[in-house]
């Protein structure tokens, strides 16, 4: 199958790289090596080699040399750790490719385990360590750094032993109350025979170092119970913030109805931020009560459960070594958490469940005794599973790896509000019943959202990725979105308001009011090409008013010369591939006659060209004008 680098670039952190030496056919480059780096600490990506990536954002393929001596290279480099840190390609991930009759070397890079963490070049973890942003390749500051290598480790964060901290750090009525919940929750916890003390120690809180004897109050102790001036002096960072935000009001918002931070009010540890700011976000769900199998009201339903979930995740995960702090939003549709810290688990091994690497495990043990965070993995898929019990829109779980923060965002609105549809018909009437429903349920989150991703797709629908990445492609040739970045980040926002630029409603006929998109942006073509009467450069292309004159003459004609026809096509095609099903709605044609009477010629005689030209029958087929140097 002929590789679709569309797609890659879609779906992925996608980098074009020509090989270095002549022609750019001979060696491997050096930017590879930072770039590895890079899609390593971050989300992983793809490098194709041989692929030259143009200023306008189209794919130049250019083609390997001699492909043998270049993986021989690329496997020796790897090999070697005074070049790269660790190597994480197989066989499977280094692929040889066929592309428009060249071949062109793809190194699929994943993300590298927490524990494989930074992944460096030249044996100088704090110099030559690179992460992915929006403008490409960085060196990773020390400070990040030093938190890969802190994560990298198997002691888990929250079990140093604190040097002067003692339990005269503790918030006495904080760890009363613990103990009444822990009772209360397991009466006969053999945990609970003993003193506080020795209650500590059995929950991570208190520790001894069976090495030097030396034994004293864990992180985890005091983050839990502590008071907040002793919390404060060993993590000077440290943040808890709670808002209820006024319908409309988004979490960057100055405004709130209700707060809940460390103002010296409290004790300003974690057990008693989750006792007073559980309950608000219960107050939020606005539920029936559920009635049990004994017939007696049951209040805890299954999204309460998972609400209580979210904000023990977001409280056992955070790096509060971090800078930055816990926050929680409680909007008039939904909830948000963010914590500082990234995944230590890839997003899709969440969702799936399962398998559990907590950050701080003595506080995830501390809450799972008052009956609060699931084991094993299981808390995420709980979270699914009751939102898809409300059909809310799906929990998005967020990595934003240039802040270092985890968001969990929890909507509990449907997939279409009848605010929503009530937009998308003012936006595109007429148009949008012509859509599937993921089609429109793209643009519904679009409009929701602020934005689409493939990713976020992934999460909203069974749809496979590719199948995302055409989808999302081709609501941008109609005009229902407007693509936004490249690279992994490619984000789509909704269109504004107006006509199409691709995909036109073909029962309106009203004067030039649905061509007002001219494509007139392109080159012209060499004159050896044309026909009399064909435009012959890029001024002489219909312009905007002049191409909604030549579409509407076109579409009601039955028959028009083919000059028009093929003047129109290559401005339709001017900026963007398109499929001929919209071209031939656009110009009231037969799709067939489209393509046996003028798309295949244009292509034969290089005035047209296909999106894949070694797959002529490609389900996501389009066409673009192809830029020619003119003679």
């Amino acid at each position: 199958m002929t590789l679709d680098l569309e797609a890659l670039r879609e779906g992925w952190d996608f980098e074009a790289k020509l090989a270095a030496g002549r022609d750019g056919k001979g060696t491997l480059p050096d930017s590879l090596w930072a770039t590895y780096s890079a899609m390593a600490n971050t989300h992983g990506g793809v490098v194709v080699l041989g692929v030259r990536e143009e200023g306008d954002g189209r794919l130049a393929v250019q083609g390997l040399g001699n492909v043998d001596k270049l993986e021989r290279d690329l496997w020796n480099l790897l090999a070697n750790r005074e070049k790269v840190s660790c190597n994480l390609l197989d066989r499977d991930r280094v692929e040889r490719q066929e592309v428009q009759g060249k071949t062109v070397l793809v190194l699929h890079i994943p993300r590298a385990d927490r524990r494989q963490r930074p992944v460096f070049l030249n044996n100088n973890p704090l110099r030559c360590t690179y992460v992915r942003t929006h403008e490409g390749d960085r060196k990773a500051s020390e400070a990040k750094v030093r938190r890969m290598l802190a994560d990298a480790g198997d002691q888990p964060r929250d079990g140093e032993i604190l040097e002067h901290f003692g339990f005269d750090d503790l918030d006495a009525e904080s760890l009363a109350a613990y103990r009444n919940l822990f009772r209360s929750n397991a009466p006969n916890h053999p945990f609970l025979a003993g003193d506080d003390r020795e209650m500590l120690f059995q929950l991570g809180g208190w520790a001894r170092d069976r090495a030097s004897g030396v034994e004293g109050l864990t992180l985890a102790g005091l983050l839990m119970f502590g008071r907040q001036r002793s919390i404060l002096d060993r993590l000077p960072h440290f943040q808890l913030d709670y808002r209820h935000l006024p319908p409309s009001a988004t979490p960057g918002s100055p405004r709130w109805l209700d707060r809940v931070s460390i103002d010296g009010t409290w004790s300003g540890n974690l057990f008693d931020f989750y006792r007073k700011v559980i309950g608000k976000l219960r107050d939020g769900l606005r539920l029936p009560f559920l009635m049990g199998s004994d017939l007696f009201r049951r209040d805890e339903s299954p999204q309460h459960e998972a609400l209580r979930e979210a904000m023990v995740n977001a409280l056992i995960h955070a790096d509060y070594l971090a800078s930055g702090g816990v926050r929680v939003f409680r909007l008039s549709n939904g909830f948000e958490f963010h914590n500082p810290g990234l995944l230590r688990l890839p997003a899709e091994q969440i969702r799936a469940g399962g398998k559990s690497d907590c950050r701080n495990p003595s506080l995830q043990q501390m809450f799972q005794m008052i009956g609060a965070g699931e084991k094993a993995g299981s808390g995420f898929p709980k979270i699914l599973q009751a939102w898809r019990e409300q059909h809310w829109r799906a929990p998005a779980l967020e990595e934003d790896t240039e802040q270092e923060e985890v968001c969990l965002r929890l909507p509990t609105i449907s997939l279409f509000p009848p605010e929503v549809i009530a937009e998308m018909e003012q936006r595109f009437p007429k148009r949008l019943a012509r859509l599937d429903e993921t089609s429109r349920l793209a643009i519904a989150t679009a409009i929701l959202e602020g934005r689409v991703t493939n990713e976020r797709l992934q999460e909203l629908t069974d749809k496979h990725p590719r199948d995302i990445t055409f989808l999302l492609k081709n609501l941008v040739y109609a005009n229902f979105l407007v693509g936004n970045n490249k690279r992994r980040w490619s984000s789509y926002t909704v269109a504004p308001a107006g006509p199409a630029s691709g995909l036109v409603n073909s029962q309106h006929n009203e004067q030039g009011s649905q061509h007002k998109e001219a494509r007139s942006q392109h080159n012209g073509q060499s004159s050896q090409h044309k026909e009399p009467g064909l435009p012959q450069n890029k001024a002489s292309l219909p312009q905007k008013d002049a191409l909604s004159v030549l579409v509407e003459e076109i579409r009601n004609k039955k028959r028009s010369t083919p000059a028009k026809v093929e003047a129109a096509i290559l401005a339709l095609c001017a900026d963007a591939f398109v499929p001929a099903q919209e071209l031939a709605e656009t110009l009231q044609r037969g799709v067939e006659t489209l393509k046996n009477h003028y798309i295949s010629k244009m292509i034969r005689d290089g005035r047209l060209e296909a999106r894949y030209p070694e797959q002529p029958t490609h389900p996501h087929q389009a066409y673009r004008t192809k830029t020619v140097q003119q003679e």
